[in-house]
């Protein structure tokens, strides 16, 4: 039986630190105690997903290591279901994530990630037939072989009338990582940008310079992240701002791929724009209340009795 919602995408342990600043070179700046959790924005959004109550499937590709198997007992104790490809030859990503003032800064050890070195026979035996598939920039942008492999995904995918969610993580902006995204836009029916990230596509991409741009290829909705500020969605027919909950921030890791689960989640209940706008915010706010990104998402009904609901609600602006 196909999975509802199929997730593409990239995972790795995070090992999350606070600091109160970034030391001068060859000196060392302390923190308390580190905090590991699963993470990646692929594994985030499908336990975001899972959380929410979405018949949903995952394929990525971990190493045989201790890091994938701290991985696979996370989402055990969680009642995941968690069937990873298994590499032979490369490891399992790590990423440490150096937090200071609520602004985070990323030490990846990817190069040799095993998401990152995907083929489509890796795929043999994995069921592509989902009404949504969700893919993550990272592997996309990081990965040549996965890339290639991916691209190939979301053209089958598409013309079998899927539809597809791409947040583009862009985290580097060489003209290879653009063009690859480029590359993969016309096939997305739904953008899921930071507002960062947005920017520095259009600054850097030859083919789109405005959000016009986007929805001339066949993209029916932007939806725009802003952190602190909310959300914007953007389409052919409308504009929404939604405000963000006001919460406490511990950590903001994982907040992006948070709301990418709830607009999916919202998506896949036929939700209104507005409300999923609304839970979006509500579903990322509350992760930054907490360490960590996806063992720490609050479940479905959390959101839905949010008490942040009704104030975001009075405050979405319609242009």
């Amino acid at each position: 039986m196909s999975r509802s919602v199929l997730v593409l995408g990239d995972v790795n342990v995070d090992i999350i630190g606070k600091f109160d600043g970034f030391p001068t070179p060859g000196s060392c700046a302390y923190s308390e105690k580190p905090t590991l959790r699963p993470g990646g924005s692929g594994l985030n959004t499908y336990v975001g997903l899972r959380k929410l109550g979405i018949d949903a499937d995952f394929f990525t590709m971990i190493g045989e290591d201790i890091f994938g198997d701290f991985i696979k007992a996370e989402l055990l104790t969680l009642g995941i279901e968690f069937s990873p490809k298994i590499s032979e030859s490369y490891s399992t990503g790590v990423v440490f994530s150096l937090s200071t003032n609520n602004e985070r800064t990323f030490f990846s050890f990817r190069r040799g990630a095993a998401d990152v070195h995907i083929t489509y026979e890796d795929l043999s035996g994995t069921s592509l037939d989902s009404g949504i598939l969700y893919l993550t920039g990272v592997s996309v942008v990081e990965g040549e072989e996965t890339f290639e492999t991916f691209l190939r995904v979301v053209e089958e995918t598409k013309s079998s009338g899927t539809k597809i969610f791409f947040d583009p993580n862009i985290r580097k902006t060489d003209l290879v990582s653009i063009s690859r995204i480029e590359k993969i836009i016309p096939f997305v029916d739904v953008f899921l940008p930071a507002q960062d990230e947005l920017k520095a596509l259009f600054s850097k991409s030859d083919k789109f310079r405005f959000c016009s741009d986007l929805l001339s290829t066949g993209i029916s909705d932007i939806w725009i992240k802003r952190g602190a500020n909310g959300c914007s969605l953007f389409s052919k027919d409308s504009c929404f701002d939604f405000p963000a909950p006001r919460v406490t921030a511990l950590e903001c890791t994982g907040a992006g791929d948070a709301f990418n689960a709830a607009v999916i989640w919202g998506y896949v209940n036929n939700l209104e724009e507005k409300e999923i706008g609304i839970y979006g915010n509500i579903y990322a706010g509350i992760s930054t209340e907490r360490i960590g990104a996806a063992t720490s998402y609050p479940y479905r009904k959390e959101m839905l009795e949010s008490k942040h609901y009704k104030s975001i609600k009075t405050g979405v602006k319609v242009s």
